[in-house]
Formats: C-alpha cells, structure tokens, sequence
C-alpha cells in the first residue's frame, strides 16, 4: 500500500518503520525520545506494540492532529520494561540452553515455561519497579511487546500473553506479583502458538526477544468489586470481510464489546459494525440472529482474587449500562431501555447493541472519532491501521469533561496484506468438484493440497469437543511438521471457546490449515469472525476462509470425498489423503469459492 502521510508534523520522522531505528536496524529510544506519559526501564528495544503508542504520541505531540475531537481522547500512563531487562533474565538464569532445548523440541514447551517462570528476576531491575509501584496503585495491563511485532509483514496480534494485576495490598506483594506476571509473558515468547506461528512464517525464534509494556488500566471499580471499562473494543482501517455489499473494504470496521476489550480480539460474540455505515448489521435485521450473536459474557477484573475473571452480562448490576444496553423483548422487538430502575426490573433480555453510543451524538460523537482517527492513522503510518482502544463513561476525569473519554491502548500497522488480483474460478468438471459456496471471505488462489480434515456436523458432539480438538491439534502437529498444507471443514465456528459453537480448538493446532471451512447447521451457526484477531492472523497467513450454508445451495460432495484414501478416522474426526491434490479458488469480488480435486493430467 502506498504511504500518503497528509499533513506530516514538521520535524518528525513520520516513516513509520524507521521511526527510531538506529544505524544497526535496532529500535531504540533513550528516555528523553519518550512522550511525557511513556517512562522506560533498560536501555534495550521497546518492542512493537509499545513503538506503536510513542510513533502516534509523538506525531501528536509534534502537531499532528488525529481527531477533530482531541479533547475526548487519552492515552494510559505507559512503563516500558525494555529487551535489556529480557536479555539480562535470560543470562542470569542460563537460559539460553533451556531455550534452545524447548524450540528444538528437546524439552517440553511446558517444562520451558516452567524454567522460565520460577527463575529469578534480576535484581538490578528491581528498585525502579518497586519505584514505579510505589507511586501507581490503580490495576495494571501487563502487555507483551515483542521486537518480531515490529515486522511489516506479520501480525503476531493475540499470540503472546497480555494479563492485568489488581495492584493491591503491601508494596512488596504487588512487586511480587508484578515481577511473575512479567516472567509469564516473557515465557510466551515460547509458548505453543508462538512457536507455531514463527514456524507458519519461517521467523527465526534466535531473533526473538521481548519487551514489556505495562499501563494503568482504563476503568472504574463497579459493584461486586469488579474493575472494567464500560466499552472495550478493536478497529481496523481495511475490513478483509464486508458483509455487505453496500460496504467497501478501505471502510473499516469495529468490534465493540462490554468490559475489557480482551472478548473483542478473541473469537467471541462483539458488536460489530462499519464506522462508514454503523446501523448496517451483519446479522441483517433478524432479532433471533441479533440475539444469537450479541455479547453474554462480560472479561472483568475481579479486584478481591486479582485475576480477570468471567461475568454475565445481566449480573453485572451496573446502571450505566442503560446507556449502551438494549432490551430484546418477547414482542421481538429491540428497545432502549428508559432508566437504569427499568432494567433492573425488567424480565427482558439485556443486548449489548451500543445502539445510541454509535448510531447518534447523545453520549458522545464515537462514530465520528474513530472514523477520524482509522483515516488519519492510515495517513500518518501509510499502512492500514490496527487500534485497541476502551472506553471510559464514570471517574473523575470524564466526570469533569461531562463526556465518556475514549481512551487509544494500541496502535500499530495491520500486519498483512491481502491478495489483490483478480481470481477467477475456473469451469471444472462437476465429478472434480469438492466444495462450492458463496459469501466467501477474502481472495486468493491454492493448489495441490494434498490433506483434508473433516468433522462432520451430524457427528459432532459439543460434550467430546475438547476430544475432538485435541485430536485434530495431533494430526496438525504431524501435518505441520512434514510442511504439508491441508484443508478444514466442520461444523459452527473454528477456535470458538464455547464448545456449543464451535470446535473449541486453539491457533498451534490449526495452524497448518490454509482453507477453513465453517459449516452451518440448524443448532450451529458461525457468526462470520468480522475483524478478529483469529482472523487478522488467518488472513496474513493467507488462509482462505468460506463458509458452507448447504440449506442455501451451498455443496459439499461426500460421494467423492469417500472414494479418497483415508489417513485416519475416528467416531469425529477423518483425515483425508488426496493423491492428486485439491486446487482451492476464493473470489472475493464476486464472493464465491471452489475447491475441486485435480485431475491427473493437471501440471500447473
């Protein structure tokens, strides 16, 4: 994508990708280099993540202008842990064996972590922890800011721990705390799905090291003890997967959910919408689907147990949440609910629609600012943008502003870049035609793949799905490690953590999946992953990704199948050999997708 930088403030390096590289193609910034709310420890690398946050604080603080609507936005109070703090770890420890023995395979990724956890922290390190602690007694982000987040071509989004603390009680329990929980997103760095999505991209682990970005919590401390942003969310400047045809890709879209935006970057039910057009759902109309994919569960801090715990929705006895909720009555019918004694007496469901939050200006001009800040970012990075951001409505700040303050935690590049040239499907013989589907989601071209692993939706039993998820993870540890691609069908939608919606299975064990397959049932029916992480990971990756709706004309041909050589078969699972291999075609202009079985005589 080319860079257009409109308005690049004057003296500053508005090149996002050489913004504070030095001569030696390191990043690194002294403290000095920092804005007034980014303090950092160690003089190594900062990471990704955390470059992200200064490049757009800079540009801002240099006179760039991301919104119209500047005085509602804020940005948490950073520290930056840098890669020195990592490299002088793993030296005081002797690491560098352990390590070498987890990524060769030579010990377990879960006797690494345990190495890793239990070793000590350095002490030099320490005194200006326990400073900063000493003057920051709100909850914690403790994010992962790893230094192969800083590379143009690959989104690590949702691959490396992010957690929160409490921060509460004796200065030296929340030292201790701080200090494991930083050793914990250290040993992610090696965790499964890191290994396997530096394999998937052949990342060389040796270059691998990782900062730590830790920032005040956005939120309030709201009944039962529980400590949350109102509104959490996710936005991309390129939408990968319109749901309509009235939207374009460069238009964007939004997931926003309540809470912490920890269930908006997972594959869970989001509100999810274009900035361009915010009341076009992709649900359509229908209450029964509406329902169906709106938010229940609620990721809160629980300041009692200092860990991020699982709420519903309706308990979470908060009357601001008239200002974001909706009923869903018996009628059928969406309405606002008129006070907060309303909602607590009423027997109607609780939606989370964001309806007045995005659709008008009441609350605050939401829609207007992220639509300004998605196009100004993308100006000022020259690449498709990526935010994290929260939403704060109660404390003393936007109290004082008599406005909700929408506060930006992430910014940084989208990591991917989608296949651009036209695809065309071509004619096949019908005996040779595998799947064919329409609604496809993204574009592109696969051939001769020679694996293909099903779960049939009538066999699928959502009490064994863990069994089922494990067994599928095996066949794609194998798969991966002989470097064969392979194709996934199966009922409801993939990676999904609730087992009834889905098989519940984690990225390391489809990560060998170049097509997936959501198929829809009567009982199973994928809400599309519009704009999360699984998906920006799917798409850099190159997945295509079709979903199969066979009540709507959709064809999966069985017969053919079967007559294919089988690998392995259990009560769920069969893994398909094809000796010809299997061309995969998605279309994403006119939304449609073919997978067909080559004929012998095919040489391209």
């Amino acid at each position: 994508m080319t860079s257009h930088h409109h308005d690049a403030p004057s003296g500053f390096d508005s090149d996002f990708y050489a913004f504070g590289r030095d001569a030696s193609g390191r990043y690194r910034f002294s403290s000095t280099d920092l804005p007034a709310k980014i303090r950092l420890i160690g003089d190594g690398e900062i990471g990704g993540k955390a470059r992200g946050l200064v490049f757009v604080m800079r540009a801002i603080e240099s006179g760039y202008a991301l919104t119209k609507y500047e005085h509602l936005l804020r940005f948490p109070d950073s520290v930056v842990v840098s890669t020195q703090v990592f490299d002088d770890f793993i030296e005081l420890n002797r690491l560098h064996k352990e390590v070498e023995a987890g990524c060769t395979g030579d010990l377990t990724l879960e006797e690494l972590d345990e190495h890793i956890v239990s070793a000590r922290f350095p002490e030099q390190w320490i005194p200006q922890l326990r400073q900063f602690l000493e003057a920051e007694t709100r909850p914690l982000a403790v994010r992962s800011s790893s230094i192969m987040e800083d590379d143009p071509e690959h989104s690590f989004a949702g691959i490396y721990l992010s957690d929160f603390l409490a921060n509460r009680g004796p200065l030296d329990d929340r030292l201790t705390r701080l200090m494991h929980l930083i050793k914990r997103v250290y040993a992610s760095t090696f965790a499964p799905d890191a290994r396997a999505y530096r394999k998937r991209h052949r990342l060389d682990w040796h270059k691998e090291k990782m900062a730590i970005l830790i920032q005040n919590m956005i939120g309030s401390l709201y009944s039962h003890g529980l400590f949350y942003p109102l509104v959490g969310g996710v936005a991309f400047s390129r939408n990968y997967y319109p749901w309509s045809s009235r939207l374009r890709a460069e238009d964007g879209v939004v997931r926003l959910v309540v809470g912490t935006g920890t269930r908006a970057v997972g594959r869970e039910y989001a509100r999810v919408f274009s900035p361009r057009l915010p009341g076009l759902r992709p649900e359509g109309n229908d209450l029964r689907m509406i329902i169906r994919n709106s938010q229940e569960t609620v990721d809160v801090l629980d300041m009692a147990q200092g860990v991020l715990t699982q709420t519903k929705l309706n308990s979470l006895d908060n009357p601001l949440l008239t200002r974001i909720c909706s009923f869903a009555t018996e009628d059928g019918t969406v309405s606002e609910p008129l006070s907060s004694a309303a909602m607590v007496s009423s027997n109607d469901r609780l939606l989370a629609s964001f309806t007045r939050l995005i659709e008008g200006e009441s609350l605050m001009p939401f829609t207007p600012l992220v639509r300004d800040i998605l196009s100004r970012l993308r100006d000022l990075i020259g690449f498709d943008a990526d935010i994290e951001f929260a939403v704060e409505f109660s404390g003393p700040e936007p109290s004082s502003e008599g406005t909700p303050l929408f506060y930006l935690l992430q910014a940084r590049p989208l990591g991917n870049r989608p296949e651009h040239q036209r695809v065309e499907i071509p004619d096949v013989p019908t005996q040779q035609r595998v799947l064919e589907c329409q609604d496809v989601l993204g574009n592109g071209r696969l051939r001769k793949i020679h694996h293909l692993i099903l779960v049939e939706p009538e066999s699928y039993r959502w009490d064994r799905a863990y069994d089922i998820a494990r067994s599928i993870g095996r066949i794609n540890q194998r798969l991966v490690s002989e470097d064969e691609p392979y194709i996934l069908i199966g009922p409801g939608r993939w990676a999904s953590s609730n087992p009834q919606l889905g098989v519940p299975v984690q990225y390391n064990e489809i990560s060998g999946a170049v097509v997936i397959v959501e198929m829809s049932t009567q009982s199973l029916a994928p809400e599309l992953s519009y704009g999360t992480h699984f998906y920006a990971d799917m798409v850099a990756s190159d997945v295509l990704y079709l979903p199969l709706d066979e009540q709507r004309g959709d064809t999966l041909n069985r017969r053919l199948l079967n007559t294919q050589a089988i690998e392995y078969r259990d009560e769920f699972v069969t893994h398909f050999v094809l000796r010809e291999g299997l061309d995969a075609f998605v279309d994403g202009e006119a939304r449609r997708g073919l997978i067909a079985l080559r004929s012998p005589s095919q040489k391209a």
